[in-house]
């Protein structure tokens, strides 16, 4: 079952779908999805309905709801990818996706919201857990981005002219592919397979990871770092919040939350942090079946942490579970 939802938040009217729980298994916890980057709420691959559906069946009430300008919710969104994933970065959702946590507790009578998504929610829900400890009961990231931009084909003169001569688009073409192939994120997303040129390494006689290790100082932050969104991680870290991290193995975002990890953590306690590795995927897991693979970690974490009868908006304390698990699933 699934009921529309319209939410006046923020002088926004936003629109959502709620999934309500099995009958009999109502948890006080709800659990609310935000929008994948600019993707409707669906999620890449339904993988934001999956979730809700198997997770509203064991007891959590669930929201998937599209912030200002995505999907069903009419807003001013920035005009270009690169300048909405610097909003996203940049806390742009936080105040609005807060208010709609607020309202949906508030609505259900709920103790506290896991809260999360893919990419750019998981960024938007990090910053919204530090600001609400009391609010956001635990948080789940898959695919989390902690740097600021990619500089790869940024300033690439007159790519976006598609009429020119033949050899004018050949000129371009050739300064696309060098531009890839002289710059950090070049080499990152060809270390990584996230690029067209990732062929070429075939002809490279080093190992793939002795020149990610050339590219990556593992024991500090990377230039290109969010550093508001890495505190936030260390606070919410330190602060034993639930978290489960979900990435695609040997991808770009995997290798930087590895950085990450080792740097932002080192010395800190983790106890109530779960990460995942889903092997052969894609960033937005359609692919190598990520996505049942993901809903399903995701379910054994949220009833895990938060189980049911009248203290389920407690988390199970970090001794009670495990002590900073890691795993890679096939």
């Amino acid at each position: 079952m699934r009921v529309l939802l319209q939410l006046d938040v923020k002088g926004h009217r936003l629109w959502g779908t709620y999934h309500p729980p099995a009958p009999g298994t109502r948890r006080s916890v709800g659990v609310l999805f935000l929008n994948p980057g600019h993707v409707p709420r669906t999620g890449h691959g339904g993988l934001s309905t999956r979730a809700a559906e198997q997770l509203s069946a064991k007891g959590f009430p669930c929201f998937r709801v599209d912030l200002p300008g995505l999907g069903d919710s009419d807003g001013v969104l920035p005009e270009t990818t690169s300048e909405l994933y610097q909003h996203v970065c940049n806390g742009g959702f936080v105040d609005v996706a807060n208010a709609v946590r607020a309202e949906l507790q508030r609505r259900y009578a709920l103790d506290g919201m896991l809260l999360g998504g893919l990419c750019g929610a998981a960024t938007t829900s990090l910053y919204l857990a530090d600001r609400e400890p009391q609010g956001v009961l635990g948080l789940f990231m898959f695919e989390p981005e902690f740097y600021l931009s990619e500089q790869e084909a940024v300033g690439v003169a007159g790519e976006g002219v598609r009429d020119e001569a033949e050899a004018e688009h050949s000129r371009l073409s050739l300064k696309r592919v060098t531009s890839k192939l002289f710059s950090y994120w070049g080499w990152m997303r060809m270390l990584t397979r996230e690029n067209e040129y990732a062929r070429l390494f075939r002809y490279v006689p080093f190992p793939r990871q002795r020149l990610l290790d050339l590219l990556m100082d593992w024991d500090s932050l990377p230039a290109v770092a969010n550093v508001p969104l890495v505190r936030a991680w260390q606070r919410v870290v330190e602060r034993g919040l639930p978290v489960l991290v979900i990435t695609a193995e040997g991808k770009l975002r995997d290798v930087f939350f590895d950085r990450i990890h080792r740097s932002a953590l080192a010395g800190l306690r983790h106890s109530n942090l779960t990460r995942t590795r889903l092997r052969g995927t894609n960033h937005i897991f359609t692919t190598g079946g990520a996505i049942d693979t993901c809903v399903a970690h995701l379910a054994q974490w949220a009833t895990a942490h938060f189980p049911g009868g009248a203290s389920s908006h407690l988390p199970v304390m970090p001794g009670a579970m495990r002590q900073g698990a890691e795993r890679v699933a096939s």
